[in-house]
């Protein structure tokens, strides 16, 4: 029965993990889903200790996961991409994966040893270490990001400085289970290892009130544009906004949207425009469709071209194209390629040929 269970909660362990890693490396180009990774985790992690509650001997020593290594580093890379409005490249994402999957090895190599070798609490120190300088730094260059924002804070700001001040209290929480492990007892009369799990859960109840109230998009971006090319004319016939009010919308959403570069973001969409502009999401697609007669995701498209467009004479052959089209805002080269060949005729190699034969003739 105890090699049964030894053997289950390990592959679930794998499991859980690989799917981590698998979603943590596809959602660098959607920064929004740096958030649902986090709250799935968490439903992980409080799993694998209902399963140690419930399944394990009680002479059984309990290998911390290494999911606590993760829930700071989400946040920071979300509220990098919120505040900064930019992605982070392939490496950068290996380096912040790196801490997480050598303890991942380490954890099941304790997990295989004998119990009596000394694995177990050692693998533990070092994990409640890294976990509290993992928290120390994430959580304070997430208060960094957020402190030099000056605009007024939005339901995003607030779930953002809300989960960091409880990574702070989980700092104090791992410190007194490290002083636990190694005292044998924290003095204070009870387990401390139980209220980590009591603010993972109160994490997950932020997060999903949140994505409740808030409908943080997760679906692809493409799938959002055929929606809103289909939808939005429709959305525009239920309670007509005058049109005095659609200018001054307008006018809003220009200075959010156009002047502070926000479509330049690979994740805009109408939702954070909402959280913006403190526009209502139904109210923006008349306004799009009324005043710039495009849908939202073609007016990005547009914008994003138009941006291009400057770019490339300034540029020369100093960058390349496919560098230009994560920097403009596209997913990829493929459809940075296609929109800018619809928006000018011709495609960004053409274009910069052209513009290059210009400046020669210029000089």
């Amino acid at each position: 029965m105890e090699e049964l269970f030894v053997s289950a909660i390990l592959i679930y362990t794998l499991i859980s993990c690989g799917c981590f890693l698998l979603t943590f490396f596809r959602a660098r180009k959607h920064p929004y889903r740096f958030l649902v990774i986090g709250s799935w985790t968490m439903c992980a992690h409080i799993v694998y200790k209902l399963i140690w509650i419930v399944a394990a001997d009680k002479g059984q020593y309990e290998l911390p996961v290494p999911f606590g290594l993760a829930y700071s580093m989400l946040l920071y890379l979300f509220a990098h991409a919120y505040y900064q409005m930019k992605t982070v490249s392939r490496w950068q994402m290996l380096c912040f994966s790196s801490p997480f999957c050598l303890h991942l090895v380490l954890f099941v190599i304790a997990w295989l040893r004998p119990q009596e070798s000394g694995w177990a609490i050692g693998y533990s120190s070092v994990y409640y270490a890294s976990c509290i300088l993992s928290l120390l730094v994430y959580a304070t260059m997430t208060v960094r990001l957020y402190s030099r924002s000056k605009r007024p804070p939005t339901p995003t700001d607030v779930l953002i400085r809300q989960l960091t001040l409880l990574y702070f209290g989980l700092v104090v929480l791992t410190y007194l289970v490290l002083y636990e492990l190694h005292a044998g007892g924290s003095g204070m009369g009870f387990e401390v290892r139980p209220m980590v799990f009591l603010f993972l859960a109160i994490g997950f109840a932020l997060v999903l009130k949140y994505r409740l109230t808030r409908g943080v998009p997760i679906v692809d971006v493409k799938a959002r544009l055929i929606d809103e090319d289909n939808a939005g004319l429709a959305d525009a016939t239920v309670s007509e906004l005058p049109s005095g009010l659609v200018q001054h919308m307008a006018d809003v959403i220009d200075k959010e949207l156009i002047q502070s570069k926000l479509f330049l973001n690979p994740a805009v969409s109408l939702d954070m425009l909402s959280q913006r502009t403190s526009i209502p999401r139904h109210q923006l697609t008349q306004v799009f469709n009324r005043y710039y007669k495009k849908a939202f995701y073609s007016f990005i498209a547009a914008a994003r071209t138009e941006y291009a467009i400057t770019r490339i004479p300034e540029m020369g052959d100093t960058i390349t194209l496919d560098s230009l089209s994560y920097e403009c805002g596209f997913n990829s080269k493929t459809s940075f390629n296609r929109y800018f060949k619809e928006y000018t005729g011709m495609t960004p190699s053409e274009y910069r040929s052209i513009a290059n034969q210009m400046l020669h003739i210029q000089q």
